[in-house]
């Protein structure tokens, strides 16, 4: 496989671990704030929160072009580089986006 596909695959499995354990550290959050609980749970479930993942947190994440997997000049709306941007505005495929010509 290609290095840019290798990149992008990898982002995938990053993103979705990310979703996977999103919901599990709200839940443990939740409950670690809840004073009401025993003391002894809300310390187990603080020691489960301390131990995630790094990737599972969405500041790790950085934002790639799904094309070419290239990590810098990446517009947010459409999760492209600013090359391929440029490459399909040129030819009106993206709504209301034109290009500069002088």
């Amino acid at each position: 496989m290609k290095r840019r596909k290798l990149v992008v695959i990898k982002d995938e499995v990053k993103r979705r671990t990310f979703l996977k354990n999103e919901i599990k550290k709200i839940i443990l959050k939740s409950v670690i704030q809840n004073f009401q609980i025993n003391d002894i749970i809300r310390l187990k479930a603080f020691k489960k929160l301390i131990f995630f993942k790094k990737k599972s947190f969405i500041s790790k994440q950085n934002n790639m072009c799904l094309i070419q997997g290239r990590f810098g000049g990446v517009y947010k709306n459409y999760d492209l580089c600013r090359h391929h941007m440029k490459y399909i505005a040129k030819y009106n495929l993206l709504h209301n986006m034109k290009i500069k010509s002088w």
